[in-house]
């Protein structure tokens, strides 16, 4: 019989105080036996992330001088003893079989990276209106990750679990991008057997509470995603090309029926009636949409780091 594939959990922070506890709670509470560490891969951090970090089992403290998360991968990448990385974020709790079933994934479909749905955790109005936002598929785009979905192929998944080897091989994720690094990876890593997605990978996450927190955030999405597509144009896809499309319409001539087709679009989204999805989550779609565009054409034109 052959040995289970050793495990080593990689987790970048910088300033996760509020949760980093419980995203390592969630990972000594794993099923799966064959965790050999825990790096936590820290920018810098000002609070007490690095404390909290020693006070759990198996977590070994790297520092991360260039704060990025792609740069603290790298490091992870470079120190990882076990044969498989399973990234986790600092505002994540993962369920207590994600480890085993990200193993059995990678094991039974033969994918270069696998990965499952991000469920918010919301609280306080705004925050679950960010949350009902983010989860839906006008909100965030089709991704199954964001809405859920049927287990299968994809571009690309959250966080990701992968074999340390294939990702040396094709060498480890691109030092100058500091947003959307993992979407990048995934497509260079997907030459050696694809990307999974399976929803049975569970966990879930902490959204922005507030307006401000997801325009800058997803302004930064749109940049990293334009620098995606510029080394790699044919991972553009048309949805992409949709809130870069609702900012040149507002700035053109035809800006009050663009402005009115879009407020029709968002208001009956938000007045459907759903239980779970707060009217409110209407005011968190431009906060999405405009700066992801603005980010977008930014980096088309601009290109360089995201």
């Amino acid at each position: 019989q052959l040995m289970a594939p050793t495990v080593t959990v990689a987790i970048p922070v910088l300033d996760e105080e509020a949760h980093l506890g419980a995203c390592l709670d969630a990972i000594e509470a794993q099923t799966y036996s064959g965790i050999v560490e825990v790096l936590v891969i820290d920018g810098g951090s000002s609070d007490r992330s690095v404390e909290i970090a020693r006070q759990h089992q198996m977590v070994r403290v790297l520092d991360n001088p260039r704060r990025i998360q792609s740069a603290a991968l790298n490091r992870a990448l470079d120190e990882a003893a076990g044969e498989i990385l399973v990234r986790v974020d600092g505002h994540c709790v993962i369920a207590p079989d994600y480890v085993e079933r990200c193993v059995a994934a990678l094991d039974a479909t033969g994918a270069a990276i696998v990965g499952g749905g991000m469920t918010p955790v919301a609280n306080g109005a705004m925050q679950e209106a960010i949350a009902a936002a983010m989860g839906s598929r006008i909100g965030a785009g089709p991704a199954r990750f964001h809405s859920s979905g049927d287990a299968g192929w994809v571009d690309t998944v959250y966080l990701g679990a992968y074999r340390v080897a294939d990702a040396v091989a094709v060498g480890g994720y691109a030092a100058d991008m500091s947003i959307n690094e993992d979407a990048e990876f995934a497509i260079r890593l997907a030459s050696r057997g694809g990307v999974w997605f399976d929803p049975t990978i569970r966990s879930t996450y902490t959204p922005r509470s507030s307006l401000a927190a997801v325009a800058r955030q997803f302004y930064r999405y749109g940049r990293g995603r334009a620098v995606t597509v510029r080394r790699h144009p044919a991972s553009l896809s048309p949805r992409q090309l949709a809130a870069p499309a609702l900012v040149l319409g507002i700035l053109s001539p035809w800006r009050r029926p663009v402005l009115g087709a879009y407020a029709a679009v968002v208001a009956g989204w938000s007045f459907a009636g759903r239980s779970d999805r707060p009217a409110r989550a209407g005011l968190v779609l431009p906060a999405m949409h405009v700066p992801w565009g603005v980010g977008f054409l930014t980096g088309l034109v601009l290109g360089g780091r995201s």
